[in-house]
C-alpha cells in the first residue's frame, strides 16, 4: 500500500503503512535504528514514517531536562524542548534518515515566527527531510489568529511537506484546522499531549503533556469533528495501543494514524497491529 500524505503538495511524501510514529516518540531514531531495521530491506517494522522531537533553530537546554512520569492510563512527558539544535540535524542526523526505509519528517518549534520559518528554510533541500510538522502547542499558537501567522510564515519560507499538530485543549480546535489549511498546511495531526499536572514519587507537583490511554476519547472526538471540517489527510493520534484503536481512528475520519507512548512499550507495535489488521481488514 502507498498512501500520498500531502497530495496537494507539488513534493511528494508517500508512506507505506498507514501508521507512522509521532512527534517525540522514537526520538531523532539513532538510538532505535538498528534494533527497528530502520535502514534494512525490506522493512518490517511496520512505520510509514518518522515524527522526530520538536526541535529548535539553535539547541536548547530545557529545565527540567526530559522525562516521563507514570499517571493512571498515561505519561506525562517533561523538558519537551530540549533537543540539539537544527545544525545538528542537518549535518549529523539528515544523512544517516537518507539510508533508512521511511520518510523521516521533522518537528519545528521556536521563540517567533520568524525563528520558525528560519528554522523551516533551512531543511528546504536538505537529503534525508521528507517533511516538517509545526506542533502549535509547543509554539504557543493555539488561536485561529496565532495559528494563522504561524502557518502563513512557515508556508512562505519553504514549499516542503507542511504537517500541522492541533492541540487538545484550545477552545476552538475546528477553528484552528480551518485556518491552518487556508495557510498551506498540507495535512493536520490531532491531537498534542495536553497540558496536565502529575505528582513525583517525593510528592512534587509537576508539569508536562499528558499521553497514552487516557486521551484517547478526546482524541477520537476531536478527529471525527476536524475531518468533516477540513479537505486534507488527518493524522490521529492519541492512545493508540491496538488494531481495535486504529479502526476506531479510521472510522472517525482519520487517514493515518499516529502512534506515541505505544512505542515506548513496543518498537513492534506498528508490525503487530498491520498483521492484525491485514488479518481482519485489508
Amino acid at each position: 500500500m502507498n498512501i500520498d500524505l500531502v497530495p496537494n503538495n507539488p513534493y511528494k511524501l508517500t508512506i507505506t503503512t498507514p501508521i507512522i510514529a509521532a512527534a517525540g516518540s522514537l526520538g531523532y531514531g539513532m538510538e532505535v535504528a538498528r534494533h527497528m531495521g530502520l535502514a534494512a530491506q525490506p522493512a518490517t517494522h511496520g512505520l510509514g514514517a518518522l515524527i522526530t522531537r520538536s526541535t529548535s533553530l539553535r539547541q536548547h537546554r530545557a529545565r527540567p531536562l526530559p522525562g516521563i512520569v507514570e499517571t493512571p492510563a498515561g505519561l506525562l512527558y517533561r523538558g519537551i524542548d530540549h533537543n540539539p539544535g537544527l545544525k545538528v540535524i542537518r549535518e549529523r542526523f539528515a544523512p544517516i534518515w537518507a539510508t533508512w526505509n521511511l520518510p523521516v519528517i521533522v518537528s519545528l518549534w521556536g521563540q517567533d515566527y520568524t525563528e520558525i520559518a528560519e528554522a523551516a528554510a533551512q531543511l528546504e533541500g536538505v537529503e534525508g527531510v521528507s517533511g516538517i510538522e509545526i506542533p502549535l502547542s509547543n509554539n504557543n499558537a493555539i488561536t485561529t489568529d496565532t495559528a494563522s501567522r504561524l502557518v502563513l510564515a512557515v508556508r512562505m519560507a519553504t514549499a516542503l511537506p507542511l504537517l500541522v499538530k492541533l492541540p487538545g485543549q484550545a477552545s476552538d480546535v475546528p477553528g484552528l484546522a480551518r485556518a491552518v489549511v487556508e495557510q498551506g498546511a498540507d495535512a493536520i495531526a490531532l491531537i498534542d499531549g495536553i497540558p496536565a499536572v502529575a505528582p513525583l514519587p517525593d510528592g512534587t507537583l509537576v508539569e508536562g503533556r499528558l499521553c497514552g490511554p487516557a486521551v484517547a476519547p478526546v482524541a477520537l472526538g476531536l478527529v471525527a469533528t476536524v475531518s468533516d471540517e477540513v479537505n486534507v489527510p488527518i493524522i490521529g493520534v492519541g492512545g493508540v495501543r491496538t488494531a481495535a484503536d486504529v479502526r476506531a481512528m479510521f472510522a472517525a475520519g482519520a487517514n493515518v494514524v499516529g502512534i506515541a507512548s505505544g512505542l515506548l512499550a513496543d518498537l513492534r507495535i506498528a508490525a503487530h497491529i498491520l498483521e492484525d489488521l491485514q488479518v481482519h481488514v485489508w
